[in-house]
């Protein structure tokens, strides 16, 4: 039991919801408001499920969003001390599904018709797909893939609307994409459903691995998973703890929504449990998000600043983007100048081009930023990278045998590339040499990554790979970064991905989620801006009202809202601009 342990669970002892979640036996949903300390309820319920629970060799399996989440996951459960064990999963829906029911039981059951041997798409080859079938520019992909998430038949009641032209197109598109032999991510999790839900002996298999599902995030996750659940829960003895918040579900366009974690909450079979201390904002930051949602949630600020005056202002421009840019240029040094970080400032806008415009503007202002979304995704490859600068710039801060164990992980997916335990010890002396030799170009990413890439003969690896359908499309975007003449990057800009050095986080609302800063100053604060004008449904509103409820909870200290009386539009013809309802909202709180 390490000292990191002690800790959390002294913390977690002081507050009874989390107690609660933290040593019930059954089923349970934990609805975790922002700052309320789901992460740490989530990984010491682990450590105790494997401490206490559960005897080997069976194990669990903890669920999670996004790969980043599930890296965040395995760094905080290594900071607990926990042992490694066989039949435990940590990581994405999508590479359960893939690892745990789809590569063992597949090829039982060809009636499904599940490509075996099992091709992921490429998201080139995927657009290659939907261009061939009947649409016409009726729909998008992205608008046919969220229809394609909630075309399921299971147990769940939700009945959400469905936009049948999509639906039209993602029945062509999955005939398609099967008669030529592939799968993507969303066929990947709707195939693992059907077996779970048809197939006894799938469901026995992973009963006698699995006791035990751990999800974290269960809002964003969309119907796929939510039938899973269901079908663990009614078939099988398997208990299931999720975690989430449905006022945090902004994810309607990849078919996410709050009503699955809602209906799951009203099981009679599963404990309900609310985490309604915040320990991250003052209580005037609290009372605001909450109004935002204009229902009480009764949260409270229990932390340090839960007495904190905390700072929220508003500023009305006559001009357009430019002139809020301007004030959010100003309020930075403002908070600057008191001693507040850069790293503790964000702004937060609409959209990625208005992140690239905004930082234009900053780099004028010799005011230094970090973008929140790369033009690359941190995908296992990146990360794989990121362990190496780390090491290479210290060698305490990452362990050199988990780097070579995951780099024979990647060469252990090609049979022809196979690593047996002899072959290891070469491979170990191999990586050993490179990461040492290329400490010589630390100071030039561009040259450390042709380096690496060469002597590993990294892209040749991942090009072989399956599973990996666009890893070397997002590799040369990473180089592409790296060879741009406007900055010269150190190999610290990889190290430290999604980790401001001193530098003010720029990013869109979205991807603001699951930060916090103690200053957070809004963009865009008008009428068709936030929300958009293309958000005409009452239910793409308590989205965008959600997204208002997140954005603002990010906030510590301070939130800073700023929008243009009169905006251009694509023509360049000014009109006068309403504030958004949001603004209008927290405005009449705040002068109440």
């Amino acid at each position: 039991m390490t000292e990191y342990f002690i800790k959390k669970l002294n913390e977690i002892q002081q507050d009874s919801q989390q107690l609660r979640a933290y040593n019930s036996r059954g089923s349970a949903v934990v609805v975790a408001g922002p700052g309320s300390g789901k992460t740490t309820v989530l990984t010491l319920k682990v450590m105790r499920l494997l401490e206490e629970i559960i005897l080997p060799p069976r194990g669990l399996a903890c669920l999670t969003y996004s790969t980043e989440a599930a890296r965040e996951f395995k760094d905080r459960l290594s900071k607990l001390g926990l042992k490694k064990r066989e039949n435990v999963f940590l990581g994405t829906v999508h590479s359960f599904c893939l690892a745990e029911i789809l590569t063992p039981f597949a090829h039982l059951y060809p009636q499904y018709r599940i490509p075996n041997p099992i091709r992921i798409i490429s998201e080139r080859d995927k657009k290659e797909i939907f261009d061939s079938i009947p649409n016409e520019g009726q729909c998008s992909m992205t608008e046919m893939d969220k229809e394609r998430t909630r075309d399921i038949q299971g147990i769940s009641r939700v009945s959400i609307e469905s936009y049948d032209i999509a639906l039209k197109a993602a029945v062509e598109f999955e005939d398609a994409l099967l008669k030529d032999g592939w799968i993507d991510f969303i066929s990947m999790v709707k195939f693992s459903v059907k077996l779970i839900q048809n197939e006894p002996y799938v469901r026995k298999s992973l009963g006698a691995r699995f006791p035990w599902v751990i999800v974290d995030e269960y809002q964003d996750l969309g119907k796929p998973l939510h039938e899973i659940v269901l079908a663990l829960l009614n078939l099988t003895n398997i208990r299931v703890f999720a975690v989430g918040d449905g006022d945090q579900s902004i994810y309607d366009f990849q078919g996410a929504a709050p009503d699955y974690l809602t209906e799951l909450s009203f099981r009679k079979d599963v404990e309900l449990i609310q985490l309604k201390n915040n320990y991250r904002s003052s209580q005037d930051i609290v009372n605001a998000s909450e109004h935002i949602l204009e229902s009480q949630r009764g949260y409270i600020a229990s932390g340090q600043l839960s007495d904190y005056s905390a700072i929220v202002e508003f500023y009305e421009c006559e001009g357009g983007m430019d002139e809020q840019y301007r004030v959010a240029t100003e309020q930075i040094k403002r908070f600057h100048d008191v001693d507040v970080p850069y790293h503790e400032i964000a702004i937060l806008v609409g959209s990625n081009n208005q992140v690239k415009e905004l930082c234009a503007v900053c780099d004028e202002q010799g005011i230094p930023v970090y973008f929140a979304r790369q033009e690359f995704r941190n995908t296992d490859a990146i990360y794989w990278l990121q362990n190496c600068a780390r090491w290479v710039e210290d060698k305490s801060k990452v362990s050199f045998n988990e780097i070579c164990l995951s780099w024979k992980g990647f060469l252990s997916l090609k049979k022809s590339n196979a690593v047996n335990e002899e072959e290891f010890l070469s491979v170990k002396k191999m990586i050993l040499n490179v990461l040492r030799k290329s400490k010589s170009f630390e100071d030039d990413l561009s040259k450390w990554l042709s380096y690496i890439f060469t002597e590993l003969q990294f892209l040749e690896v991942f090009s072989e790979l399956d599973r990996y359908p666009d890893e070397i499309e997002n590799l040369y975007k990473l180089l592409e970064i790296a060879n741009d003449n406007q900055q010269m990057l150190t190999i610290e800009f990889i190290s430290r991905l999604g980790i401001p050095k001193n530098q003010v986080m720029l990013t869109t609302r979205h991807s603001a989620k699951g930060l916090e800063f103690d200053t957070v100053i809004m963009l865009g604060m008008e009428k068709d801006s936030f929300p958009s004008y293309y958000c005409t449904s009452q239910r793409q509103f308590e989205e965008a009202r959600r997204l208002c409820f997140v954005a603002v909870s990010r906030a510590r200290k301070a939130c800073l809202f700023v929008r243009s009386k009169n905006l251009p539009n694509k023509y360049g013809k000014w009109f006068a601009k309403e504030p958004s309802p949001f603004w209008t909202t927290l405005y009449n709180y705040a002068n109440k």
